[in-house]
């Protein structure tokens, strides 16, 4: 499989620290944080999580949500590889 160009490849989702995102609530209103598709947090699974894709496959694996925010995936990366191995 050729590889594809620089011009093809999107860059990964762009992480907000968490003072951003604190300063960023108005009155307690919460603004809500950016989705992204399976697809996506699995290309960028090395970047944003330290894994390998693998993980990110088998951590969302029988989830319906097809849409996940980064803390979200985090969460269900963390309980995967936290799970007992029978």
């Amino acid at each position: 499989m050729p590889r594809p160009r620089k011009s093809e490849v999107q860059p990964p989702p762009a992480q907000a620290s968490a003072e951003a995102i604190e300063s960023a609530t108005v009155a307690g209103a919460e603004i809500a944080e950016t989705r992204y598709s399976a697809q996506s947090l699995r290309r960028n699974a090395r970047e944003l999580f330290r894994v390998n894709p693998e993980v990110v496959d088998g951590a969302l694996y029988g989830t319906s949500a097809q849409e996940l925010t980064i803390a979200e995936a985090q969460t269900l990366i963390k309980a995967y590889l936290q799970r007992e191995v029978r």
